[in-house]
């Protein structure tokens, strides 16, 4: 039970006020030589409520002594008069001890019955009986309380340990897709610097026949550089390399020509798919192809876990300076957002990265995953 000391010195202040006016509602103010007596009592029945908040089970046993000084004195007794002690138990059961430390707080009470049953204590046993069962019920409460606010603390880390484990694992997914995006575009890259150093070279060797030997100098600079940058590019990008094929070789990476494969494969994981084609195709940039291609297939692969059986559109619109993806299909009622999972993580990093954009949005009970890629200048 943690309490601050504004609160402690409050709730201290508040209960000697009620301790001091029940006693003066039945016997009156003391005088002459019982008020050093009389301020005494008051302040061992009320000032240790100032320690309950680190040492409660203290308040209680002091409590277990001043009380039944103060009702042998003769100052005036009532039953509200037990308040302080009723405090003192509840945050004992409260205290953040095991729980046979804080059952220590319930042989005050005992006590007391012990005391009015053997006649060091001159009250009422009855009366006594009934005071004791509430310390007891308001002990009992107070343990209640601390166990409830234990197992909510408790589910509350575990709420921030697993949403840590979240973002982790959408940070490894991320990585992952990056990863994975770094390998397609080596391939790509690697591809196409193979060709500018072959064809470097080729030149190079024709035009050493009868051409210019600063321009078969620069062909030579040329195919010497794409070689040494080509064996560079393949070192740093090892680490990023599995084991793509059998032999160890770099499958071929797939493009929207590959739509078709792709499509039947969904088919036959039991989604109804039909393909659109808006204008004459042509051929893309292979990192763009490929880029396209997976914001399909991830598409299409979200709607064979979540919605197997649903009818989809695939749409690829080429137009003179874009080309675009549609993917369309029906969700289930009710479903009026797209959740932002890892798969649209990996989309949304592949368009960014030719500066396309994409926006996926439910409307009308129709989920539309919408990809749009620019072409560049020199198509």
């Amino acid at each position: 039970m943690t309490l601050s000391l504004r609160t402690l010195v409050l709730l201290t202040a508040a209960v000697a006020v009620v301790f001091v006016a029940s006693a003066w509602s039945v016997v009156g103010a003391p005088d002459g030589d019982d008020v050093v007596p009389y301020v005494a009592l008051v302040a061992a029945n009320t000032l240790p409520l100032l320690a309950i908040g680190r040492h409660p089970l203290a308040v209680v046993v002091v409590f277990a002594v001043a009380y039944p000084l103060w009702v042998d004195s003769g100052f005036g007794t009532a039953e509200v008069q037990s308040l302080p002690t009723l405090v003192a138990m509840y945050a004992t059961g409260a205290w953040d001890r095991p729980l046979w430390i804080r059952a220590l707080a319930l042989l005050a009470p005992v006590w007391m019955m012990a005391a009015a049953a053997t006649g060091l204590w001159d009250v009422p046993l009855l009366a006594l009986s009934y005071v004791a069962l509430v310390f007891a019920i308001v002990w009992a409460l107070g343990v209640v309380v601390a166990g409830r606010q234990a197992y909510a603390t408790t589910l509350e880390a575990r709420t921030m340990q697993l949403d840590a484990a979240r973002r982790e694992l959408a940070d490894h997914a991320v990585a992952d897709e990056r990863a994975r995006i770094a390998r397609e575009l080596h391939d790509v890259i690697a591809h196409a610097m193979s060709v500018i150093t072959v064809q470097a070279g080729v030149a190079a060797h024709l035009e050493g026949r009868e051409g210019s030997p600063r321009t078969v100098d620069a062909l030579r600079v040329i195919e010497r550089t794409g070689r040494e940058a080509l064996a560079e590019m393949r070192r740093m990008l090892t680490v990023l390399r599995g084991a793509d094929g059998p032999d160890g070789s770099p499958d071929p990476q797939p493009g929207l020509a590959d739509l078709p494969a792709l499509v039947a494969q969904t088919r036959d994981a039991g989604v109804a798919v039909t393909v659109e084609t808006h204008g004459p195709a042509f051929d893309l940039p292979p990192g763009l192809d490929l880029a396209a291609y997976r914001v399909v297939q991830e598409a299409l692969t979200n709607v064979a876990k979540h919605g197997a059986g649903v009818p989809t559109t695939v749409v690829v619109a080429y137009r003179p300076r874009a080309v675009r993806v549609v993917v369309r299909n029906r969700v289930a009622e009710g479903v009026d957002a797209v959740e932002a999972g890892q798969g649209l993580r990996g989309m949304a990093e592949r368009v960014t990265l030719y500066d396309g954009t994409l926006q996926t949005r439910v409307q009308s009970g129709e989920l539309t995953v919408d990809a749009s890629f620019p072409l560049p200048e020199t198509r």
